[in-house]
């Protein structure tokens, strides 16, 4: 029997599989990978949170989306939200609704509509589950009630 002292005379130890992607980010990822909807509609679940996730940037102000980028910790933020080119433009804080909200995930995927609100209830989960109660209030609180009580609520 190894010496819980010496794990390299452990015999059955597994080693840890190596990723490419820091292992916040991989759970993230892993957890929206895990939709039905992701594997019905064939999406990468990096593809999707990019969709989602710059969609949502472009609706807050300047400080809300760096104060949610740094929030995503374990390299979420970075990853997803700093690589985000599609969807940043001139018209940052655009209050739209859910129903454009979805169209242009929608658009972004190649999907129809009601398979990018699955999506985006995915994505808003799993970036819920890592971030603060208060900052999910506040990006809430920048967007229009119907798409500030999707994003809020539990799914």
């Amino acid at each position: 029997m190894a010496s819980p002292n010496n794990p390299s005379q452990d015999t059955h130890a597994v080693p840890v599989k190596e990723r490419d992607e820091p292992l916040d980010l991989q759970a993230f990822l892993d957890e929206i990978q895990s939709d039905a909807v992701m594997h019905s509609q064939g999406l990468d679940a990096r593809e999707a949170a990019s969709a989602v996730m710059c969609t949502l940037a472009r609706r807050l102000s300047e400080g809300e989306d760096v104060k949610l980028f740094r929030a995503l910790s374990g390299g979420i933020g970075e990853e997803i939200l700093g690589a985000c080119t599609v969807h940043l433009g001139p018209s940052r804080a655009r209050r739209i609704g859910r129903d454009e909200f979805m169209t242009d995930v929608a658009d972004h995927l190649k999907i129809k509509v009601d398979q990018a609100a699955r999506v985006v209830a995915a994505v808003f989960t799993a970036v819920r589950d890592r971030i603060p109660e208060e900052e999910v209030a506040a990006v809430a609180s920048q967007l229009p009630a119907d798409l500030g009580d999707y994003f809020r609520r539990p799914v």
